[in-house]
């Protein structure tokens, strides 16, 4: 599946072609260790070097390559974003094994965003340290659509939800309009957020809130 999506280009300050694919193979994750990881280690060098520690990214030591196996899942979908040639950013969905918690939902099945990032030449916190600016806006706004539309398509009605990493809260809560529900001592008292249906229907652009 292949599916035309747009970025806002930073440095022409217009939106752009990109594509939404899912068929990502174990060369993806392979491109994304050798040029998105040097990038990632870099920036967290600069960072401790200017006294920031508390800035350093928490997804730093992650290897999408050990993911390779679980690309032949029925029940894991992995999307990515293509543009200029290069991979924007990731995300691997799950479609069983997790339930909403929110009340008036609760029990009820959604789709897990278990891992989502993007190209750090789109991120501020990284780009910054560098002395360089963000190439594109709304990498992790599209990854985000996607995991709504899955979970429409697997008739959950657009509830979706993760655990995010601390300093990642905000934007989900503030930015995406997520629930907060609590912190699950069973994953590192990360802060469990959600979509309901109505909230995944206001995310979505062009639909009615």
């Amino acid at each position: 599946m292949k599916i035309p999506v747009e970025l806002f280009d930073n440095r022409k300050q217009e939106f752009v072609d990109a594509e939404l694919f899912d068929d990502i193979t174990p060369e993806d994750f392979e491109e994304i260790e050798a040029q998105w990881r040097p990038l990632v280690q870099e920036a967290k060098r600069k960072l401790i070097e200017m006294g920031k520690p508390d800035m350093v990214p928490q997804h730093a030591h992650w290897d999408w390559t050990r993911k390779a196996p679980e690309l032949e899942m029925l029940a894991i979908r992995f999307f990515g974003i293509q543009c200029k040639q290069r991979l924007q950013g990731i995300v691997k969905l799950q479609t069983v094994g997790y339930e909403s918690r929110i009340l008036g939902h609760r029990g009820k099945p959604l789709v897990y965003i278990d891992y989502v990032e993007v190209a750090p030449w789109n991120v501020r916190m990284l780009t910054e340290p560098l002395g360089k600016k963000t190439e594109f806006r709304a990498v992790g706004t599209r990854l985000m659509e996607v995991a709504i539309r899955v979970s429409i398509d697997e008739d959950f009605k657009g509830r979706v939800g993760l655990h995010s990493l601390p300093r990642s809260e905000g934007y989900y809560i503030n930015e995406c309009g997520m629930t907060a529900v609590d912190r699950d001592p069973s994953k590192q008292n990360l802060l469990w957020c959600e979509f309901t249906p109505d909230q995944a229907k206001a995310f979505l652009p062009g639909e009615s809130k």
